[in-house]
């Protein structure tokens, strides 16, 4: 590589690109790492659990320094090109590991060798095109073009892995605590997923148009997305502007107090049933299996009852309906709604109101108005649910219509 501090018209722009990009990227990674709130920052790897990630995804943008250097070096070119769609699915894919899957030792050990050999390689192509005078990428380039594309495409499947395990996670959890595809926290968590995807696309674009003004004008874009993201990261209420989200969210708060507490109280419960006599602890057990299709019947119809009368709130959650029931009777009630779906449970009364509905209802009553009515937000609300449970028994909710 020869370096010349003599740029051409186009180069300086390049460079200066590229230079803001890195300059964001430390400087983002150097606010990440050194800002953490009181008393959570004497705990800092539990309460941030992904912060060194976080913190590396920023400042390894430091690796594109050579390209401001000598922008118009056809190795150093090849390098920035690769650069881009090697580190972000890799970077992607270790933090969504982080933050979601800390429990799984086999697979840290694996996402930990994964990210190795990964930085490694990014390094070593720097090397190579730092010290290398032979035109080590461009006299193969078509080949070098194939094998850095198939590597990416690895690391792009590990991270399409993590993000459909993530997506089912999410789906999950939705189903069973929200009634409405529309509900904050799986509208937030989806943009969440699919968004490291634009970038990649971006890098894409770099690598496959082999176009300098390209790259140009995506290192000032993700400069900026840096900066928004670290803003979301760091006071994520301040980046949330909506009265109607901030209402949510409010809400979310007091559902998660209510959860807390119910926890609370159920572990107490436990406690004290723990400390019984150890001799009446088998006879008590057996008398809880005699009773239990009895009780089981009583809070399957006390849930059914609580849903008939409330299914037509669009935004019912199942802590809801669980505060409705008896309060001796709330773990048998989660455990219904867990065995059929909160959220399938619910919309089995939306779709039967919506067809009994639509049936009796004059001519002039639109798709829209009629799924309103029937407790859905819209009419994609309905098409959705419709969807979700084409397979659902409705033969369990038809006598509380």
């Amino acid at each position: 590589m020869g370096i010349s501090i003599e740029f051409a018209s186009p180069d300086i722009f390049y460079a200066l690109a590229c230079f803001t990009y890195i300059i964001v990227g430390i400087t983002c990674g150097i606010i990440r790492w050194c800002h953490m709130c009181q008393p959570y920052d004497k705990q800092a790897d539990f309460f941030y659990p992904a912060r060194r990630q976080v913190t590396f995804y920023f400042a390894a943008t430091i690796l594109q320094f050579p390209y401001i250097l000598c922008p118009h070096d056809a190795d150093l070119w090849f390098y920035v090109r690769s650069f881009g769609i090697i580190y972000y699915p890799m970077c992607a894919a270790m933090m969504f590991h982080r933050y979601f899957r800390l429990g799984h030792g086999n697979r840290n050990w694996l996402s930990r060798f994964k990210f190795s050999i990964s930085i490694g390689l990014l390094v070593v192509l720097m090397l190579l095109s730092l010290f290398h005078t032979d035109d080590t990428f461009s006299r193969n380039q078509l080949v070098w073009e194939c094998v850095m594309g198939g590597i990416s495409l690895l690391l792009t499947m590990d991270f399409v892995i993590e993000g459909r395990w993530l997506n089912h996670q999410i789906d999950n959890y939705h189903t069973q605590n929200y009634s409405n595809d529309s509900d904050f926290p799986y509208a937030f968590a989806k943009k969440v997923i699919y968004q490291p995807l634009g970038c990649f696309l971006l890098m894409w674009i770099v690598f496959l148009t082999d176009s300098r003004m390209i790259k140009m004008i995506v290192d000032l874009l993700l400069a900026a997305w840096m900066l928004i993201i670290l803003c979301m990261i760091l006071h994520p209420n301040r980046m949330i502007h909506s009265a109607e989200v901030k209402e949510k969210m409010g809400k979310l708060e007091a559902e998660s107090l209510q959860l807390v507490q119910k926890e609370a109280e159920e572990t107490e419960n436990q406690v004290i049933a723990e400390d019984m006599v150890e001799g009446e602890k088998g006879t008590s057990m057996k008398t809880e299996r005699q009773i239990q299709p009895e009780e089981w019947d009583t809070v399957k119809q006390e849930v059914l009852t609580i849903v008939s009368r409330r299914y037509l709130e669009p935004s019912l959650k199942r802590v809801e309906v669980i505060g409705d029931v008896r309060k001796s009777t709330h773990s048998l009630a989660g455990k219904f709604i867990t065995e059929i779906g909160f959220y399938q449970l619910v919309n089995a009364f939306r779709i039967r109101h919506y067809e009994q509905l639509i049936q009796d209802a004059p001519a002039a009553m639109s798709q829209e108005m009629a799924a309103e009515k029937c407790g859905f937000k819209n009419r994609w609300a309905l098409s959705n649910a419709r969807k979700r449970m084409k397979d659902f028994d409705y033969s369990l909710i038809e006598k509380y219509l």
